[in-house]
């Protein structure tokens, strides 16, 4: 991006929080974990500078290195933690500028040479971490040791390198551990297996979409055009989802494209063929992106009928008998499915699948779906069927938009076939059912769907807002009330509940489906999200 903006500022000052409370000696180990291009590193560096609190602040952004590399990069982290200079000075340099202020550091982390010709690299690995109580003592500050992309320790060749970050974890109570990652399922293994120990527990931070009004704001500054057409701003927020990366591609091509035309107001088609050029384009930044995902997953073992799985599940294959229908075989899928959960590009919920990178799923139904079916397409041809599929999209969550929620979950309930979905920490069948009618409690926002299926009956009350304790109750006295009585109750709120209000539901055994719950339900069932 241009300069640097904060997009999801509740997070930032939720990690503001947690520095402030490290300083006066509350520790909380954290775990940030989201997609490439999600805007973790950068989300970091904002909060570590803006920060008020008084600590040692140490990043290291790690890469697929040689244990040689990672002693230099780990090195000048350390220096950098004390001294001012450019993120590139040399290492020489900041030795020299930090010997004033740390001679103790400066010594430990001159003894390192040793280690950078290969020589006993395990020895090198563990004496480089040892530095940090030395950098400790020295500032009579507590530490923040920030280890962005820590799985790259992994590829160090080294079989102990979490064991010995997992000691120091649980030892150094002043030393506040912060680790990114952008692999969510191996990253959740390894903090489970290896790091989740009896003083040094994390916890676990997954990057959730950007958030709207500060979206909007930057969005308008970036392309004044937008300020005209909000549900226009709304829908690409929508779309890009976790990604801020993407919309600063798509906006700054917007942008240039809106230049070249000379328009003084944006228009649909601008944003379409941006669209295009940035994703749809063999040349476009997002497409390579995309194809090269693809690309690492055909080279593997399976990797063909991986791709074909991902593509029918972008179609709206659900489960793994309706990707099996799509791809003509069960032989060897498992492997194959599971080989894209390990890569982070589906999740599993239940016995369900969801791409939940929405921008990549319109990729794979819009680009590689038709050149898979047809082959090599011209350009026109290809922009097309790309322009159709896009204002497909846009024309489904325009009209979901402006849908009420009750509309939304009654439509949903009609969508279930018997599917196994994991929700509110629980996993259970979503049953068919025949019958669907609605009620509305007097005096009271809340709506009541009573959905009738073989045997069973289900109660769900939908708010467009926050529920409160008033509502829980409400809504358990029509529950006792009804004949037969419901095999599950359903909560549901566009804003959540109330703290007060999520405790009564839970102890009247209510199944509690919050945003990011409907939000899964709505992908499974090729269904808009909902902005937030």
């Amino acid at each position: 991006m241009n300069r640097p903006v904060d997009l999801r500022p509740s997070l930032s000052r939720y990690l503001h929080q947690r520095l402030t409370s490290f300083e006066q000696g509350f520790r909380h180990n954290l775990a940030l974990l989201g997609p490439a291009g999600s805007g973790k590193s950068l989300l970091l560096q904002q909060v570590l500078q803006s920060s008020p609190a008084k600590v040692t602040r140490i990043y290291c952004a790690l890469q697929r290195d040689s244990v040689r590399e990672f002693l230099k990069r780990f090195s000048a982290a350390l220096l950098h933690a004390v001294v001012e200079a450019p993120f590139h000075a040399p290492l020489e340099d900041l030795m020299r500028q930090a010997k004033t202020v740390a001679p103790k550091t400066v010594s430990a982390i001159e003894q390192l040479e040793r280690y950078t010709g290969g020589h006993l690299p395990a020895e090198g690995f563990v004496r480089a971490l040892d530095v940090i109580p030395i950098l400790h003592e020295e500032c009579g500050r507590p530490c923040i040791l920030v280890l962005d992309e820590f799985l790259h320790l992994e590829e160090l060749g080294l079989s102990h390198a979490f064991h010995e970050l997992g000691k120091r974890v649980m030892t150094w109570p002043y030393t506040l551990f912060l680790v990114t990652s952008s692999s969510t399922c191996r990253a959740r293994q390894i903090l489970r297996e290896r790091l989740q120990l009896l003083f040094g527990q994390f916890e676990l931070l997954s990057l959730g979409p950007i958030e709207t009004a500060a979206a909007t704001a930057w969005t308008h500054e970036q392309l004044p055009g937008t300020k005209a057409q909000p549900a226009l701003v709304r829908f690409l927020l929508h779309w890009i989802g976790t990604h801020p990366w993407y919309l600063n591609v798509l906006l700054t091509r917007a942008k240039e494209r809106s230049q070249l035309k000379r328009e003084r107001k944006l228009t649909d088609a601008t944003i379409v063929q941006a669209a295009w050029d940035v994703l749809g384009s063999p040349d476009g930044v997002l497409h390579q992106w995309c194809a090269a995902h693809v690309q690492r997953i055909v080279h593997q073992r399976n990797g063909p009928l991986a791709r074909e799985a991902l593509v029918a599940i972008a179609g709206g294959a659900r489960t793994t008998q309706a990707i099996a229908a799509r791809c003509g075989t069960r032989r060897q899928l498992s492997e194959a499915v599971q080989m894209l959960v390990e890569d982070d590009l589906v999740h599993r919920k239940g016995a369900c699948w969801v791409i939940p990178d929405q921008l990549f799923a319109c990729w794979l139904v819009a680009v590689l779906r038709p050149a898979q079916a047809r082959g090599s397409l011209d350009t026109a041809a290809a922009f097309q069927l790309f322009d159709q599929a896009l204002r497909t999209v846009w024309g489904e969550w325009q009209a979901a938009s402006q849908q009420p929620l009750v509309e939304r979950i009654g439509r949903l309930l009609t969508q279930f076939r018997n599917e196994t979905v994991s929700l509110d920490h629980k996993t259970g069948r979503l049953p068919t059912f025949r019958t669907l009618a609605t009620q509305q409690p007097s005096e009271r926002p809340e709506r009541y769907l009573v959905a009738d299926g073989e045997e069973r009956r289900w109660c769900c009350m939908v708010h467009d807002g926050l529920l409160d304790e008033a509502a829980v109750t409400g809504f358990e006295h029509f529950c006792r009330a009804q004949s037969p009585r419901p095999s599950r109750k359903i909560v549901v709120a566009k804003d959540g509940l109330e703290l007060n209000a999520k405790l009564l539901a839970k102890e009247a055994n209510m199944w509690v489906w919050e945003p990011e719950d409907l939000n899964l339900l709505f992908l499974l069932y090729g269904q808009p999200t909902l902005n937030r």
